[in-house]
């Protein structure tokens, strides 16, 4: 994940088994994980993949729901589909046929928080592109050929001080973007018993409401994730703090409940008499007549 390596293959459905084929060919070029993180996919969470990860020592592991911040593959997958919709638009219709093409464009780009190209990180040094290719005819430099011994420890030596200098640069990043997010970021905190609302993660209307619920707080998983239950659906998820908010009853309702109880009539000889006296009626004719 340090090195924003990204990688794609396109599939017909989304089931396990299709999922898992999927999973094999990339395992064979970059290795088994781990890991595999997934913002609450039910192909990745299912009883084939899991069992599929288990076996070769990986586990799934749950994103917060609609969270794209906590799984740094969505904004990958943001700006692949941009790339992909403006060259179908200018190529040809079929996207699958071009998803090479933009996968290279990502792979050798350098990122901003690593300061190197993926492809860099990954490979020990960048990919050739039609630029490189350009500049090699235009100063008519040849590659000069080393050992293989050379070129190992040539290599290693590359790859670790590239690996460790995105590694700082990453943390450098991250603390950049936790200063500027905190700065808005209001502390939140539950706990389990305690009801509240679930911003709605997409609305049909503008005029839709924007949170649902009431959830009861079950669990708290960390300091920014909880599990809400939800009991009219009988169902629960994982949410982030930043989409919980604290559920208070209405006022109004306990000011009805109390007056109703306590409402008492008045008898009607206790009504006030609303026929005005002699002094007030000649009050108002001689203010009627000066008008």
């Amino acid at each position: 994940m340090s090195s924003k390596y990204p990688d794609a293959i396109p599939v017909e459905n989304l089931c396990s088994t299709t999922i898992v084929n999927a999973l094999l060919q990339i395992f064979s070029r970059m290795g088994f994980p781990r890991e595999l993180q997934t913002e609450q996919g039910t192909s990745f969470m299912s009883a084939l993949t899991t069992e599929f990860l288990e076996k070769f020592g990986g586990k799934v592991v749950r994103s917060s729901d609609y969270h794209p911040q906590s799984n740094p593959v969505e904004r990958m997958c943001r700006t692949l589909k941009r790339i992909l919709r403006v060259l179908c638009l200018q190529a040809l219709p079929d996207w699958e046929k071009i998803l090479p093409q933009a996968l290279f464009a990502l792979r050798t780009v350098i990122h901003d928080s690593t300061g190197f190209s993926p492809a860099e990180l990954v490979h020990g040094k960048n990919l050739r592109t039609p630029v490189m290719l350009l500049y090699e005819k235009l100063t008519e430099e040849e590659p000069v050929e080393n050992s293989v011994v050379e070129y190992v420890f040539e290599l290693n030596n590359r790859m670790k001080k590239c690996q460790e200098l995105a590694v700082k640069n990453m943390e450098d990043a991250k603390q950049k973007q936790k200063l500027w997010y905190d700065r808005k970021t209001v502390k939140r905190q539950f706990r389990p018993g305690e009801l509240g609302l679930v911003v709605a993660p997409s609305r049909p209307t503008k005029l839709s409401v924007q949170w649902i619920g009431h959830g009861e707080i079950v669990q708290q998983l960390s300091e920014i994730n909880y599990v809400v239950k939800f009991p009219e659906k009988d169902k629960t998820c994982v949410c982030h703090v930043s989409m919980l908010k604290p559920y208070h009853q209405r006022a109004e309702n306990i000011n009805l409940l109390y007056l109703e109880d306590n409402l008492k009539l008045e008898d009607e000889e206790d009504m006030p008499n609303l026929e005005l006296d002699h002094d007030a009626s000649e009050w108002l004719k001689f203010i009627s007549d000066i008008q």
